[in-house]
């Protein structure tokens, strides 16, 4: 079976977030099982673009991926209008892995007369937050663009909570779950390097720096921490989109300076240590419609406190974590709850992570895949 993933910008395009991350290790361990996997992409990668062969079909892992060079557009690109149409007519299965992109609308257009099935992954846009910005578009790119294509789609929903996102704007629509994970072998990190991290004493924040993270409530609740914890310090790795500036003048104004510190991206073998050693890991998050970090950070034995906006109520109900409302009071009680007894919720991080294992979860997105093509032959 051959499966197209059409995605506007992929591995190792990491600026993007969790995206490309869940999208790439589904890709590469469904390959291992034997699916031939092609990707379908552009070369953004922020504001520069990935040092990438464009417009052909490169050998990455065990998977063929198309960088088509992008265009003055967003993850877009002339090329590649022309070019998905021979990608979707040599494929099994078409894989859409985002919603608002001119990208997806062709890729629709092209499966519907090719006839090609289509699981398509609306990677957290149908939240109810998401529509705080440019709503009224929004609404008319799902009701004449999506909408006509719906009785061809199959949708695929992460968690629980994004299915029912789904199902409030298409009740009738064929959802399968398949969840984000971690590679539990991830636990094994070379000795040498445990010296960047292992010797500070920090909260952890992990993502893009945007809005809808959330960091300014954690920030805000530096000072309630710090009666109780006057040592630590929190730690915010990830990538500016817009949000830093806000950021270190609010952390001014809380004469936080010494106290609060942006790391910028980390690569994988960083990111694992950094979560390894944090006291815990906090996800403040407005919305999240999985939240890769929250498996990552579990599987180093870190407990995470995430909010009520995200589907991650099985920290509260394993002890691995909290699960709290976003506000600076329950987040900050929530910090020092953890602090006053971390090995009381390390103990449990595993029988939660051991759920989401990337070897796992590909052979369930394979069952589901070879049954969606059976049903439209």
């Amino acid at each position: 079976m051959k499966l197209r993933v059409i995605i506007p910008y992929f591995y190792p395009a990491y600026v993007y977030g969790g995206a490309v991350f869940a999208s790439y290790n589904l890709s590469k361990e469904i390959a291992n099982l034997g699916i031939e996997v092609f990707v379908s992409t552009t070369n953004s990668n922020g504001t520069k673009k990935l040092d990438k062969q464009t417009n052909r079909h490169l050998a990455l892992e065990n998977m063929m991926v198309n960088y088509y060079d992008a265009g003055y557009l967003p993850f877009f690109s002339i090329r590649m209008i022309t070019g998905l149409y021979y990608d979707i007519k040599s494929s099994d299965i078409v894989h859409i892995q985002s919603i608002y992109s001119l990208t997806t609308l062709f890729a629709l257009c092209y499966s519907y007369f090719l006839k090609k099935p289509v699981l398509l992954s609306p990677r957290g846009s149908l939240t109810s937050w998401s529509f705080n910005h440019r709503k009224i578009s929004k609404l008319i790119w799902i009701k004449y663009l999506i909408k006509p294509f719906i009785k061809r789609i199959y949708w695929h929903a992460t968690s629980i909570r994004e299915e029912k996102e789904i199902k409030a704007f298409f009740p009738k629509a064929k959802v399968v779950l398949i969840s984000d994970g971690t590679h539990l072998s991830s636990k094994n990190i070379d000795f040498v390097e445990k010296n960047q991290w292992e010797d500070q004493n920090y909260i952890a924040c992990l993502g893009r720096i945007h809005k809808v993270k959330g960091f300014d409530i954690i920030i805000n609740a530096m000072p309630s921490i710090l009666e109780k914890y006057p040592q630590i310090k929190l730690l915010i790795a990830g990538d500016d989109e817009g949000e830093l500036n806000y950021l270190k003048h609010l952390i001014a104004d809380l004469s936080l300076d010494k106290k609060v510190e942006f790391l910028g991206n980390i690569n994988d073998r960083n990111k694992n240590l950094f979560l390894k050693h944090a006291k815990c890991l906090v996800v403040p998050s407005h919305t999240e419609n999985f939240g890769i970090v929250v498996v990552e950070a579990l599987s180093q034995s870190t407990p995470v406190i995430a909010s009520t906006n995200t589907p991650w109520s099985v920290l509260a109900e394993k002890q691995a974590g909290l699960y709290v409302d976003n506000t600076i009071d329950e987040i900050s009680k929530a910090v020092v709850k953890v602090l006053d007894n971390p090995k009381q919720y390390q103990k449990n991080t595993m029988e939660v992570v051991k759920e989401y294992n990337w070897n796992s979860i590909a052979i369930t997105y394979k069952h589901i895949l070879k049954d969606i093509v059976s049903k439209t032959l």
